[in-house]
């Protein structure tokens, strides 16, 4: 399935190149998001920040991102 920026949520995985990443936290600020992603095997927690990895993305640019169907994981 495949979602726009606006469209994430928290614990989404998500395809980055070759690679799966879970989304951990959002930022929004002006016309950009900035999304705080972590491994895909990693879970997020409250207590533990394993951020490997930040993007950030106008909210006007149409970029939607391959994320894998929770319920099929």
């Amino acid at each position: 399935m495949n979602k726009s920026v606006s469209e994430l949520n928290p614990n989404d995985v998500i395809k980055l190149g070759d690679n799966w990443f879970r989304c951990r936290y959002f930022y929004y600020h002006d016309n950009n998001v900035s999304i705080d992603l972590q491994r895909e095997l990693d879970q997020v927690s409250p207590y533990y920040d394993s951020t490997c990895i930040r993007i950030s993305i106008n909210k006007d640019v149409d970029i939607k991102f391959e994320v894998k169907d929770a319920e099929n994981e």
